[in-house]
Formats: structure tokens, sequence, C-alpha cells
């Protein structure tokens, strides 16, 4: 009796860990894994028995060494949790972390491995660091035009730091995405050429 329960405690353990969205391990010493949950299957496309035997580095990184930013590593050392986020793969991302495992006399015989794919939250936080480069160089090139700007009150020509006096346009241009399109609003035109010249010269020009 005492049997069948253990076995039926073990299923559910594995149905448990087997339903995490984590790839978990068990590890030695060595990052030989002993034990894993079926993520593996998901993250790797390789069943849970072919992946007893084999090094996590090497279906993490494709090489039985240890990498440089490996936390098994320091968990030795330090004997505690350690993780790392590192890019396994061209734009796929991981959040590794291992716990020691000891036996009854406190000595450590292994590690759990828990492997968490973060793809899409480097993803977001790619595109959110973009977007606030992209809205810091907006709010400079803002600041730029803010203050005092002194513009000749006659021909409207603008000084610039240098002491350069530069046509409205140029300043504008070269401290703003802003760009010029020139035209001639009516009273510059009736000043110019006087309103009636202009108007009898319009009416000229539909009557042919």
């Amino acid at each position: 009796m005492s049997s069948e329960l253990n076995r039926s405690a073990r299923k559910d353990w594995e149905k448990t860990v087997d339903a995490i969205e984590d790839w978990i391990s068990i590890i030695d010493l060595n990052s030989t894994i002993l034990r894993s949950n079926r993520t593996v299957e998901r993250y790797f496309q390789l069943k849970v028995q072919d992946s007893i035997g084999l090094k996590c580095c090497r279906l993490l990184h494709g090489t039985d060494h240890t990498i440089r930013s490996c936390p098994l590593p320091r968990m030795l050392k330090t004997k505690k949790r350690e993780s790392v986020e590192v890019e396994v793969s061209e734009g796929r991302w991981m959040l590794i972390t291992v716990d020691p495992i000891s036996n009854g006399a406190g000595e450590m015989i292994g590690a759990v491995h828990i492997t968490r794919d973060i793809t899409q939250r480097i993803l977001i936080e790619n595109e959110r660091k973009i977007l606030v480069k992209e809205l810091k160089n907006a709010l400079a090139r803002i600041k730029t035009l803010n203050g005092l700007i002194p513009i000749c009150s006659t021909c409207k020509k603008i000084r610039d730091d240098t002491g350069y006096w530069n046509l409205i346009e140029s300043y504008i241009e070269s401290h703003s995405d802003a760009a010029f399109s020139h035209g001639i609003c009516p009273e510059c035109s009736d000043r110019l050429y006087g309103k009636e010249d202009w108007y009898i010269d319009m009416k000229k020009k539909k009557k042919r």
C-alpha cells in the first residue's frame, strides 16, 4: 500500500513539474542533466529521455564547456542561488537560475537548474529604450529653441552662439526637424505688386 502511495505521489509530482512553463532540470556539479521536466521538449525539440546525460550548456549554448556568464561556478562558491540573463541564440533570451542541492551532511551534490524564456520581455524593454531615446532627442531639439533668441528687428535674422547672423529659416531648420516652403502672403503681394494690378492680371489670365 505504501509503495502504491509513493508511486501515486511521484506521478502527481511529475505532472505538476511538467505543467510548469519553465524548463526545470536536476544537474550534478559538472552540469550534467540527471532529470528534466517535459518543457525541454518544447524548448529544444528533444525528448526528456534524450536530454538525460547531456550537459545543460550543450542544449543552451551548443557547447560542453561552461560559458563565462554561467551561474553554476558562482553557485559553487557562494552556495546559494545564482542567475544570469543570456542570449542563447540570435534574438532568443533566457533567464537561467541555479539553486544548490545538499545531502544530509550538508554537502553540495547538485543543483536545480531553471530556465525561463524572457525573449518577449527583452523585446519590450528594447523597444522602450528606443522610444525613450527618441523622446530625449526630441526634447533636446525642442530645448534648443527655448529661452531668449536674439533676432534683428529689421531683417529678422537670428544671432547664434558664435555671433553669426543667420536667416530665420536656416536657424530653425538647424535647430529642429522643421522645413520651410516659401510663398507670399496677400499683404506682401499687394505691397510689392499692387492690389489692382494683380487683380487685373488675374482677370486677363482667366479670359485666356
